[in-house]
């Protein structure tokens, strides 16, 4: 196909999406074939013959949402968009990613699932032959599919990949995979959705699904708007998740599997009653189980009005202490005390910052906030709540607070300057301010992993994150640690040599790097949409517990565990 032509023809015709040159649309006619893989079952033959109808739902009632994206949909649902290669394996990643969107609506679990064992180490085989959804997701009820990390799909090929002669497209293996149950995730349940508004109720009220349609040669160009076949010959049938849909837009959403460099970064619009999309049946799938062992899981919201970020701390096993401003200014407190979520109380004051909260001891709390006066504002729990006292200073940011031992606290926050401030309770008095140098763009955020550390992290001018620290006798820093922060971060240490941080990132979706004694890993995206900051709190080795502000003013958590 002539792309210039194509470009042409949509504009003269008026169509609704746009054609440009990509990877894909330049591959011969057998290149384009191998980017499919979809082999119809009967049912969607029947259905092919016999197009399923939009059922008409009683008078009046509203049985689905004018429009739906799992990728806003209270937090990201959707995860990154793969690249299925020269292969036909696009059912499996389209229900590999299907039940990774389930497991973060589910279950708040955020997975990177292995398409290689789905394709390959199942019934289905080494062969990058085509396949069927319901055939994909019953192996994944029965079988399990372990994670990406145990089987990266470019491992079940030779290096470079090699064409098989009988198919001529890669040849793939069967590769082992060690620990397989540590691993394997499956679903309890998989099903059929054929009618039209049934469909459109699920995505509103239940999650994405993976869908199939037919291809046509200028599908290959799609560059963005919603796509309807204008030219081209028929190339076969492809595998997608269906993350969405829009009324006013007459489309469905949907994710593609031909990497970030096609389309509008990998995803595609496709309007109604185009290329069967909505004639051959949506498959589902609930009720993801996840492997024992450590795993994130979360959002859930605790309510409340929120206009700052939370803070967090936990003074013994099991409990945990949230604080934030409310609409009032004052200082808003919630906690759970191991059995539920108790609060909110009012903690009064007139706020100009978020709160920052720490504690030295079993039953013992220390609040600091910066007042309308840009001083440092200080008030503890300790048998009863004491009244504010000021401390002084004259502060630009929220306060950062921590403690490394008994009757001892380290607090943080910018000054004027924009250089990061410190003042410390010692056991006996107040000591500071001191200037700690830097140019920050940020409230800080401190940890303290053993007694006379501590390790502070800020957002440079650059966006990216610096990490300050105290060894025991000297402040070294200011290191470099990268990333892109969007707002405020937070950090713990849940044990001697261990650092995690936390910030929004790039989209606003809550990013994580941590120190694990010996290097910096991630940057690891936890998915979500932050409204702000963010909060931490540690109870216990490998417990996180991690707090935001959600889009609606309200405070979510997220917890590893």
């Amino acid at each position: 196909m002539n792309v210039d032509e194509l470009i042409k023809d949509l504009s003269q015709r008026g169509k609704r999406w746009t054609a440009r040159k990509t990877p894909q649309s330049e591959l011969d006619e057998e290149g384009q074939k191998a980017l499919l893989g979809v082999v119809f079952t009967q049912t969607d033959i029947e259905l092919r013959a016999n197009p399923p109808t939009a059922s008409a739902p009683p008078a009046g009632a509203v049985t689905f949402d004018p429009a739906v994206d799992w990728r806003n949909k209270g937090g990201n649902h959707v995860t990154s968009v793969k690249d299925q290669k020269y292969c036909g394996s696009c059912v499996s990643f389209g229900c590999t990613a299907l039940v990774e969107s389930m497991a973060s609506i589910e279950l708040g679990a955020l997975l990177d699932l292995s398409e290689a064992d789905s394709h390959f180490n199942s019934a289905h085989g080494p062969s990058c032959g085509g396949w069927n959804t319901p055939a994909c997701l019953e192996e994944i009820r029965l079988r399990g599919v372990v994670k990406d990390a145990a089987l990266p799909y470019m491992s079940a090929f030779d290096n470079p990949p090699v064409i098989d002669p009988t198919t001529s497209l890669w040849k793939p293996y069967v590769r082992p995979t060690p620990d397989r149950a540590a691993n394997q995730v499956s679903i309890d349940s998989h099903d059929l959705v054929v009618d039209i508004n049934a469909r459109k109720q699920y995505l509103s009220k239940v999650g994405p699904a993976a869908a199939c349609f037919d291809v046509y040669e200028d599908f290959y160009a799609y560059s963005g708007g919603v796509y309807e076949h204008v030219s081209g010959v028929f190339r076969g049938g492809h595998c997608v998740e269906v993350i969405g849909y829009s009324e006013a837009e007459q489309c469905w959403i949907a994710k593609n599997s031909w990497g970030t460099a096609w389309g509008d970064g990998g995803f595609f619009k496709i309007g109604y009653g185009q290329c069967n999309f909505d004639v051959y049946a949506f498959a589902t799938a609930k009720g993801v189980k996840l492997p024992a062992g450590l795993s994130w899981r979360g959002w859930e919201s605790l309510g409340g009005v929120l206009t700052s970020s939370p803070a967090a701390v936990s003074w013994d096993q099991n409990r945990i202490d949230v604080v934030a401003r409310g609409t009032d200014t004052a200082v808003w407190h919630r906690w759970w005390d191991g059995t539920g979520w108790r609060g909110w109380e009012s903690l009064g004051g007139s706020c100009q910052s978020a709160p920052a909260i720490c504690s030295w001891a079993p039953g013992r709390l220390d609040i600091f906030t910066v007042g309308t006066d840009h001083r440092l504002w200080h008030r503890w729990f300790q048998g009863g709540w004491s009244n504010w006292e000021s401390l002084g200073g004259l502060l630009s940011s929220a306060p950062a607070a921590v403690s490394w031992g008994p009757n001892r606290i380290d607090v943080f926050a910018r000054g004027m300057d924009s250089a990061m401030w410190h003042l410390w309770w010692d056991g006996g008095a107040w000591r500071g301010w001191e200037s700690l140098g830097g140019i920050l763009d940020s409230a800080p955020a401190v940890a303290s992993w053993a007694q006379n550390r501590l390790d502070t992290f800020v957002k440079g001018t650059d966006s990216q994150l610096y990490h300050k620290w105290w060894d025991g006798g000297a402040w070294r820093g200011w290191e470099n640690l990268g990333g892109y922060l969007g707002g405020d971060p937070s950090a713990v240490s849940w044990d001697a040599g261990r650092i995690d941080v936390f910030y929004p990132g790039q989209g606003f979706s809550l990013r994580h790097r941590w120190w694990d004694g010996s290097g910096w890993r991630g940057e690891e995206d936890l998915g979500g949409q932050l409204a702000s900051g963010t909060g931490v709190s540690s109870w216990a080795p490998q417990r996180l517990d991690v707090f935001a502000e959600g889009m609606d003013s309200a405070l979510y958590h997220k917890w590893y565990a």
